[in-house]
């Protein structure tokens, strides 16, 4: 007897009609091409430099991650430079591809047809995604990465197929491009399933060696680009060191300079802090600067080294009880005390960014901590997997600094392990009510 796969028209469906809502979005309510300012600026004047001149060598082409440049030089290679339809309606492909992933994703970690049709109509309308999907950015794709690398270790755990494992390593790879935190999700993974290997039976290390493929092919193409840029060994992008000394002095502003050179960078969530430390001056979350809110360092913004002294400067000023504090400051502003970047700068975006914030720690987050909870369970294993990606997110988190912007990525798993929790809650209510007695 032949076994029919599952009928998918309601997922169809809705997947059609989120693709409907994103081309409305991108075309005609939120044109990316009329946002074209600050990072979305940066990255399409790159994306034209790379197609005036490919090998130029250009150190500041090596300072950010290069998936999302690379993205829209392809599309724009592909339907004309000036055709900006194009790129607009790729990121809304892009933003309706999070309905089936996180369908699916549901599907396999809560039981019956019902969470995962939710969640899917969650995906549809989750508006974070769809206000990101109308700028150039590199969330969108970096969003659809995340969510289909736990789709596909959740299907590898499941099924055992070798292809699996090789999807999997090239959605961490082609995620790693756009944001390489990602990467930090395959040793994490790795050590989850050296804990739980027998509720993970059909997990085979020759599967982690099959998913390094993709990764190491592209850390090679990006180290020999780095070197090509920037003339010393690196991977995908130079602004680490810069990131991290924003997290260990809490500067609103850091400006590199050098002969000939100036640049400043003061990423949004510092500028929220500072407003807090203004406001609530004693507050457990603020920005309580280690050597003041603007800083400066001898070099341009690719040298690793003075930002690396830099942070070592702040961790000695502070000692590393004030740093603990950063470190948790950082993980609670993952979910509040900031708006999603660019919304939180227009007035007329930022009341329903605000508002779906607040949707999402009302209605997703407290039933996600129940799922997240219960992944420590030894046989729940595969919840484990999925919680291995928030934990890298709230671990670079800590290292760098938190934004609410910079979770919404990883919100198709949020998503996932939310329903699971409400369904655990709701199986707990029911255990504790009444039972009906038989005459």
């Amino acid at each position: 007897m032949t076994i029919r796969p599952p009928r998918r028209t309601f997922l169809v469906a809705v997947t059609l009609l989120a693709l409907a809502l994103r081309l409305v979005w991108n075309l005609v309510v939120h044109p990316p091409d009329e946002h074209l300012y600050s990072d979305m600026a940066g990255y399409f004047e790159r994306s034209t430099a790379l197609l005036d001149a490919p090998l130029r060598k250009e150190p500041s082409a090596a300072l950010f991650p290069y998936g999302t440049h690379v993205l829209l030089a392809l599309v724009r290679a592909v339907f004309g430079r000036e055709n900006h339809a194009a790129p607009a309606i790729v990121y809304a492909l892009l933003g309706a591809s999070l309905v089936p992933l996180v369908s699916l994703l549901t599907e396999r970690v809560v039981r019956g047809r019902i969470a995962p049709r939710i969640a899917a109509l969650v995906a549809c309308f989750y508006y974070p995604w769809i206000s990101l999907g109308g700028y150039f950015l590199s969330e969108l794709p970096f969003t659809v990465s995340v969510t289909a690398a736990a789709l596909f270790s959740l299907r590898l755990a499941d099924t055992g197929r070798p292809r699996d494992a090789f999807l999997f390593g090239t959605a961490l790879a082609l995620g790693a491009t756009f944001r390489p935190q990602l990467l930090l999700s395959l040793p994490l993974l790795f050590l989850v399933w050296l804990a739980r290997r027998r509720a993970l039976p059909r997990i085979r290390p020759a599967h982690f060696a099959r998913a390094l493929v993709p990764v190491l092919l592209v850390l090679a193409v990006s180290a020999v680009r780095f070197h090509h840029h920037v003339g010393r060994v690196g991977l995908i992008s130079a602004n680490g060191p810069l990131n991290y000394a924003f997290g260990r002095c809490h500067a609103v502003d850091i400006e590199a300079r050098t002969r000939g050179y100036v640049s400043s960078f003061g990423p949004p969530p510092m500028g929220y802090l500072a407003y807090r430390d203004k406001k609530y001056p004693d507050a457990f979350v603020r920005l309580d600067a280690a050597l003041g809110p603007k800083l400066t360092v001898q070099g341009t913004m690719w040298n690793e080294g003075p930002f690396y002294a830099l942070a070592r400067r702040c961790v000695a000023t502070t000692g590393l009880v004030r740093q603990a504090r950063y470190a948790l400051s950082h993980i609670v502003m993952l979910w509040g005390y900031n708006i999603v970047w660019p919304d939180s700068g227009t007035d007329a975006y930022r009341r329903p960014m605000r508002r779906a914030i607040d949707l999402h720690n009302v209605l997703l987050l407290p039933p996600m901590l129940v799922g997240f909870a219960a992944s420590f369970r030894r046989h729940l294993a595969r919840h484990a997997l999925l919680s291995a990606h928030l934990v890298a997110l709230v671990l670079v988190a800590m290292v760098y600094f938190g934004d609410v912007r910079y979770r919404v990525p990883y919100d198709g798993i949020v998503i996932a392990l939310a329903f699971d929790g409400f369904t655990r809650v709701l199986g707990w209510v029911r255990s504790m009510l009444p039972r009906k007695v038989g005459v």
